[in-house]
């Protein structure tokens, strides 16, 4: 059972978290043999805006690499955990790993430890599942620290590559509200509130500054809080139940194939080294998928393979895979080398997805020159063309 709970450190720092225990008075005891000084302890309620607390990419990272070292060195494991412990600031995170070390003194396995938490994903779990029944748990957390490493470096590749082309989008949206919130309407005004004697272009601008009010702000901004409340209650992401239809757009699509291959392919290497059995390490990476159609079309294959198809032949069947995927795997199979085969495809994949980027963001930035360009122009023309006019402007 999850405990949330507020309490205080020796600084007076206050601190907020969610805890598992059995009962309200072994939650309080954990917290007390932190030294934390409890101010609140409640079960956890599951209200509309309720998120399953996870460990971040960057804290999985420290843990497992922190661990992989220490245990390399023949450190045993509870004093790895102990040394782990010692080693990290966040306070959260000390209580985290201090309930995992009492768990594994008490008895439990590693991996049942982590996986009772309900913090990880189950790629995860099975890495430390396969090391404990291999007996090297060292060579699991150094996984584990390579595939982290990995989607760290992934996610910024994709947030540096986006920074410039969204500083855009926003530059040009705030300045086009300034135009039609500020500029637009105190031109205007000076030929008074009656529009009709205005050009036809200069009117629509001119109808449409007037839309942007206070009003028409607070029904937009209450539209997508309804919306984003909707999808909380209905436990919808609408969002990415959109995107999933990008994969169809001629560029777009290439693009989202070329990122869900690139983390498949790097999830199975990561499985298949680990010494995770071929069927399971497929069912493990398919879930790294985040296309809906992708992932459905991937978790074909799994069943089709027990049937006794060839890999090959099952992969084959795949719609949205490109041929030199499925030549690749074929070959893999051949060879009796599919863990190396398939950080080969990472590798293809990942400088295809590198050289896309390039070419859809060298597309990108002079679009939105382009449209913003067309925009102003349009304005510069509308507030021209009503001076040009200023003669027939009845004042």
């Amino acid at each position: 059972m999850d405990f949330e709970y507020v309490s205080l450190d020796k600084t007076g720092k206050e601190i907020k978290g969610i805890l598992s225990a059995n009962s309200i008075q072994e939650a309080k005891a954990k917290l007390k043999e932190t030294g934390l000084i409890i101010v609140k302890v409640e079960p956890k309620k599951e209200g509309i805006f309720t998120s399953t607390q996870k460990i971040s990419d960057d804290e999985l990272y420290t843990i497992s690499k922190e661990m992989s070292v220490l245990l390399n060195s023949g450190i045993v494991i509870d004093r790895a955990l102990k040394m782990v412990i010692d080693s990290i600031e966040q306070e959260k995170l000390k209580l985290f790993l201090d309930n995992i070390l009492k768990d594994v003194k008490g008895g439990k396995s590693l991996s049942s430890a982590f996986e009772e938490k309900k913090m990880f994903d189950s790629l995860v779990i099975t890495m430390l599942k396969v090391g404990e029944t291999t007996g090297n748990l060292k060579d699991a957390f150094d996984n584990i620290a390579q595939y982290t490493d990995f989607r760290i470096k992934f996610r910024n590749e994709i947030r540096n590559a986006m920074a410039y082309p969204m500083f855009l989008v926003f530059a040009s949206f705030v300045t086009l509200v300034a135009i039609f919130k500020l500029i637009i309407p105190r031109f205007f005004s000076i030929f008074g509130s009656n529009p009709k004697h205005l050009p036809f272009i200069s009117r629509i601008l001119y109808e449409f500054s007037k839309s942007l009010n206070i009003k028409t702000e607070l029904i937009f901004t209450g539209l997508l809080i309804g919306i984003y409340m909707l999808s909380k209650y209905f436990q919808l992401n609408l969002y990415r139940r959109f995107a999933n239809y990008f994969i169809y757009a001629p560029i777009l699509g290439n693009l989202i194939i070329q990122i869900e291959l690139s983390k498949f392919s790097y999830a199975m290497y990561a499985m298949l080294k680990n010494g995770v059995e071929f069927i399971k390490a497929l069912d493990l990476a398919t879930n790294v998928i985040k296309n809906d159609f992708i992932k459905e079309d991937f978790k074909k294959t799994s069943p089709k393979i027990r049937e006794g198809k060839s890999i090959g032949d099952a992969f084959e069947e795949l719609r949205f895979v490109p041929p030199i995927f499925k030549g690749m795997v074929k070959v893999g199979e051949e060879s009796g080398n599919m863990k190396d085969m398939f950080y080969e495809l990472y590798s293809l994949f990942d400088e295809k997805l590198k050289n896309t980027i390039k070419r859809v963001l060298s597309l990108i930035e002079p679009i939105i020159i382009t449209v913003m360009g067309l925009i102003v122009g349009t304005i510069v023309v509308s507030l021209m063309l009503t001076v040009m006019n200023v003669s027939n402007i009845k004042l």
